[in-house]
């Protein structure tokens, strides 16, 4: 996906959806895994206002519109469709200068479901991205992974923020709690779940999955 990509397929929603009354903006492709397009526009005094969050008084308010598509993730030509048209919907408000009560407020919506019902369309204010393929294949990811097993039986996992392993060991030393720790670096991808601390906090699990994570 390039530029070019997205003003062909701006034009194509502007002339289906918009009437073509909207003027070409300024396009960029993004690489974002957590959004997957954006509107902003500059204002005359030159603070960049993003998808809507302001409205224009007037057609003339405002300059500089900027659309932007992530190409993270690998979308189908309809997923693609509905994303360009989710952020059309934001420039078509901030273009006329339309009040809305946020930025996904009831003009927003009205028109959004308006073109749903219309053309059969599936934008949605939030698009869950589950199950969807990232167009390149991310780096493993290593976790520092502490494991812990206490006096009354029980075992916890952490993964640990590397700068913060040093002083945790030195406080470990000092636990009487703790009968065994043990450290292990790992890209298993069942650490992803877990929030990478600080402190001496961890998830308990259960003596079969400590050692199977752990090693003996």
């Amino acid at each position: 996906m390039n530029v070019e990509d997205l003003r062909k397929l701006f034009h194509y929603c502007n002339d289906k959806y918009f009437d073509g009354k909207l003027p070409e903006p300024k396009f960029r492709v993004s690489h974002s895994r957590t959004r997957l397009g954006t509107f902003s526009y500059q204002r005359v005094m030159g603070r960049r206002l993003n998808f809507g969050s302001f409205h224009l008084p007037s057609r003339t308010g405002g300059r500089d519109w900027v659309l932007s598509i992530s190409d993270y993730y690998l979308m189908t030509p309809d997923q693609l469709e509905d994303v360009m048209t989710h952020e059309m919907i934001h420039f078509s408000i901030a273009y006329t200068g339309l009040k809305d009560s946020a930025p996904h407020g009831i003009v927003f919506r009205g028109m959004m479901d308006a073109i749903n019902r219309k053309w059969g369309r599936h934008i949605s204010v939030m698009t869950s991205t589950r199950g969807w393929k990232p167009r390149v294949e991310p780096k493993p990811q290593t976790y520092l992974v502490l494991g812990l097993q206490m006096r009354d039986g029980t075992y916890f996992l952490s993964s640990v923020n590397p700068k913060s392993a040093g002083e945790l060991e030195l406080r470990l030393n000092r636990i009487r709690e703790v009968v065994a720790h043990k450290w292990v670096k790992t890209t298993d991808d069942y650490f992803r779940s877990f929030p990478r601390v600080r402190s001496l906090r961890g998830r308990r699990v259960t003596k079969e999955v400590y050692l199977s994570k752990m090693g003996k």
